[in-house]
């Protein structure tokens, strides 16, 4: 694995680690930060599976082999996110200011993990 593809993998899973920590502790923080109401019950269920995704990131970036299946979940969450907020965005559900930024980062992280991961691979996986 490259060094830049084991720094991204570790910014992913500080960034999702953040996230879902503010979710569990502070949920009223949470949705200032996404300009959206939570009901309770899914603000502690988001922040648990944020939190989970950030330890499968952080395992990833601890894996010898980038191409892992956990650098794969890390890729589909990331691309994921970016189908999802894209269509908020798209239908009008949310405003630029909810969905655009994480639209944005995600579609970040995605392209910085496709090119990472194929780089990865042309320089012998290792």
């Amino acid at each position: 694995m490259t060094r830049s593809l084991q720094i991204a993998l570790y910014f992913i899973a500080t960034y999702l680690a953040l996230f879902g920590i503010v979710f569990l502790i502070a949920p009223r923080l949470a949705e200032q930060i996404t300009q959206t109401t939570h009901d309770p019950t899914l603000s502690v269920l988001y922040g648990q599976y944020t939190l989970t995704f950030s330890f499968v990131a952080f395992m990833a970036a601890r894996a010898k082999e980038a191409r892992s299946k956990l650098s794969l979940a890390i890729l589909v969450l990331t691309a994921g996110h970016v189908v999802v907020f894209g269509y908020l965005l798209s239908s009008g559900t949310q405003s630029f200011s909810q969905a655009g930024p994480p639209l944005s980062v995600n579609f970040v992280l995605t392209v910085l993990l496709l090119l990472l991961r194929k780089r990865s691979e042309s320089e012998g996986g290792a």
